[in-house]
């Protein structure tokens, strides 16, 4: 199981470069990182999978905690979260195997978000084996392309809803 950092940085390329450059710097080998975007459009969301071993998760909070353009890191080793993947699937769909198409996207609680005269564009949400499992699915019919978002998680329930309210004491 993935131990995760969520870590809430200055929305510009700028601190990403920082936070990059500190992770190679230092030596410390992290899984992989994803970026999403916050309610606040002045933050980033960063999720770092961090293997606990390869490296300590303290050190690479403490490191990430020096920089000035991290507002926040949180520490999800302990926490139960919801974690989501998000993936477009464009699939080669003649008129035939529209209605096939859609029953299996139906069965993975999939959608088709577009329609074109040879292609549908399917948008999956859900587990990352679901999501596999979804585009395995849809291989047969000839996938095109696939673009996914990464996991995207938050803290279960009321536990963690202060953070926003400690990010803002933080940078008073």
């Amino acid at each position: 199981m993935p131990h995760w950092l969520a870590v809430t940085v200055e929305n510009s390329v700028e601190s990403l470069n920082r936070v990059f450059h500190l992770l190679r710097r230092r030596h410390l080998p992290v899984g992989e990182i994803f970026m999403h975007r916050t309610g606040d459009p002045q933050d980033l969301r960063l999720l770092i999978e961090v293997d606990p071993a390869r490296v300590d998760p303290y050190r690479v909070r403490t490191n990430l905690e020096k920089l000035l353009c991290v507002k926040a890191v949180e520490d999800w080793r302990e926490c139960t979260l919801v974690v989501r993947d998000v993936a477009l699937v464009k699939v080669r769909a003649p008129a035939e195997t529209w209605v096939e198409i859609a029953q299996l996207a139906e069965f993975y609680r999939a959608r088709v978000v577009d329609v074109g005269a040879e292609t549908l564009i399917v948008e999956v949400t859900g587990s990352r084996e679901k999501v596999d499992s979804c585009i395995a699915r849809l291989e047969r019919f000839g996938v095109i392309e696939v673009i996914r978002s990464g996991p995207m998680a938050m803290v279960r329930g009321q536990a963690e809803a202060a953070l926003a309210d400690r990010v803002t004491e933080a940078a008073a």
